[in-house]
């Protein structure tokens, strides 16, 4: 198999299949809705603040600006499936008498794991393989037909979710555990002025300990972890509220310091808040 093998890519939808190339540990958002597929292989994976140890047949719905990561096992198959869509293209796709609301999901439960039964495995794989088959853009049938087998995946999840609040969280070893508890402590508390001491302090164990096993399960440091956090929650905050002053948002989130928050964003964003402002008041404008 080849990386991403026969990609779609559509002004509102990408769709990847099978794809088999391994990935870095790298903690990223975006705009667009995500549907992920896993066929095989080892990985966990961390959305926000939860930690999940994924198994083949898992189905993940993801509201793709929460901050997300794979961390694969070296030398172990990775292999998955990924549509990232607009919730409107989704939304005015079908026009159609009785039509449902298929984005409903992603937005009631923002990121869940699906853990498929083998009748709902089966029919999700013979889906992307529809899906694979059909994906021949220049053919308007082949093209056509894509579009309603990716509505019919909607469909299929949509009644998969209907009765679905919240999963139980699934048994977790004790190491995942102490992750789980370090990246909910993170995730309540990394807007302050936070170092590794007062992680230390909670979870009562030591911190060379805490940041080894921190980078064995996610592939990252506490640290980076923390600066990733806040760099995301800069770029909502950019977006969503224009009239904020770039200091103040440096400071909500945890730095005290604007300019090492310029030199932090500009290393994880590649521009600065300043240029990152500009461009998306210049989308926000076009749209």
């Amino acid at each position: 198999m080849t990386a991403f093998r026969n990609v779609l890519k559509h002004e509102h939808i990408s769709f990847g299949y099978k794809s088999d190339n391994p990935v870095k540990a790298v903690f990223h958002s975006h705009a667009e809705y995500e549907i992920y597929y896993f066929h095989e292989g080892s990985c966990r994976y961390l959305i926000g603040d939860q930690i999940y140890e994924l198994e083949p047949g898992d189905l993940i719905l993801m509201h793709g600006m929460t901050l997300h990561c794979a961390n694969i096992s070296p030398g172990k198959p990775y292999i998955r499936s990924i549509f990232h869509f607009d919730p409107v293209y989704a939304q005015e796709m079908m026009m159609i008498p009785g039509r449902i609301d298929v984005t409903e999901p992603f937005r009631r439960l923002q990121n869940v794991r699906l853990q498929l039964a083998e009748s709902e495995r089966e029919a999700v794989e013979r889906l992307l393989l529809k899906m694979n088959d059909s994906n021949r853009p220049h053919d308007p049938v082949s093209y056509f037909q894509f579009h309603l087998q990716f509505y019919e995946l909607l469909v299929l999840i949509y009644s998969r979710c209907k009765q679905l609040n919240r999963p139980a969280p699934a048994h977790a070893s004790e190491k995942l555990e102490h992750v789980q508890r370090i990246i909910s402590f993170i995730e309540a508390h990394y807007m302050e002025d936070l170092h590794l001491s007062d992680i230390e302090d909670v979870l009562h164990l030591n911190r060379q300990y805490l940041s080894k096993m921190f980078k064995e399960v996610t592939g990252s440091t506490i640290f980076h972890y923390l600066f990733e956090r806040r760099i995301n929650q800069s770029r909502i905050l950019i977006t969503m509220h224009p009239e904020m002053k770039l200091t103040d948002i440096s400071y909500q989130i945890g730095f005290k310091h604007p300019a090492h928050f310029s030199r932090v964003f500009k290393r994880h964003i590649g521009v600065t808040p300043e240029q990152y402002r500009r461009t998306s008041e210049f989308n926000i404008a076009l749209t």
